[in-house]
């Protein structure tokens, strides 16, 4: 009987892309068999290409998740989550980068730094592309309750599901890298997770409105959850 893990390290003799490769090809490689998009970043092929394409998906489907977010409150809401959105995402995966290279090595893998940060890239475009599969059920919610607390859970749990998703494509990468360990990686992805929780809280507001698009008071994401959460007037 064939281990499991086996199975995950060896997945179905994975092909590299072609040079040439579309955005949505690649955003098919990502959803159908990431093993191919993995080879192809082994393989070390238009690295700089494959990384434009990669980020360009996580722009589109960060923005349209922004707007979705912004749509709760309209007016300059509209422009500005998006904005912050990728702009957030962006700020988390440059802080995150060197200490997934660093719990990366811990876990006995032989990948490069600039691998490992396409590897990130393509977390993100997979992200995005579970972000893009919630934006129609966020959007209902959005126009039919007030509730910013209930929307804003909405929208956690959207990417804490899309995280999860996403962070198995840095596990298969992992794996098919040629080492078993994962201890280090789930470490920095809890890491990563909280990083981004913060930086909500940090370019906030996201959801409802304020005086200013950026909010410059400090606080500590889950004493920001609280308090938005029992004010009346949140803002």
């Amino acid at each position: 009987m064939t281990n499991p893990t086996t199975q995950e390290t060896l997945e179905a003799h994975p092909t590299a892309l072609k040079s040439n490769a579309s955005v949505s090809s690649i955003f098919e490689a990502l959803l159908k068999s990431p093993a191919d998009l993995i080879e192809t970043i082994f393989q070390k092929k238009n690295q700089r290409a494959l990384g434009t394409k990669l980020a360009l998906l996580t722009i589109v489907g960060f923005s349209v998740f922004g707007a979705t977010m912004g749509s709760f409150s309209w007016g300059t809401q509209l422009w500005s989550t998006p904005l912050k959105s990728v702009l957030g995402i962006a700020l988390s995966a440059v802080i995150c980068l060197p200490s997934l290279y660093i719990f990366a090595a811990l876990s006995g893998t032989s990948l490069k730094f600039d691998q490992l940060a396409l590897g990130l890239a393509g977390t993100l475009a997979l992200i995005s592309a579970l972000l893009l599969g919630f934006t129609p059920v966020l959007w209902v919610f959005s126009q039919s309750t007030e509730s910013a607390p209930f929307f804003g859970f909405l929208v956690i749990l959207g990417w804490l599901i899309s995280l999860g998703f996403g962070a198995g494509f840095l596990r298969k990468m992992i794996l098919q890298s040629g080492t078993s360990n994962k201890g280090p990686l789930r470490i920095w992805v809890g890491i990563f997770l909280f990083v981004t929780l913060q930086m909500s809280t940090s370019l906030r507001p996201f959801i409802g409105t304020s005086e200013t698009i950026f909010t410059k008071e400090k606080r500590f994401f889950l004493e920001h959850w609280c308090i938005e959460t029992f004010s009346r007037n949140p803002s």
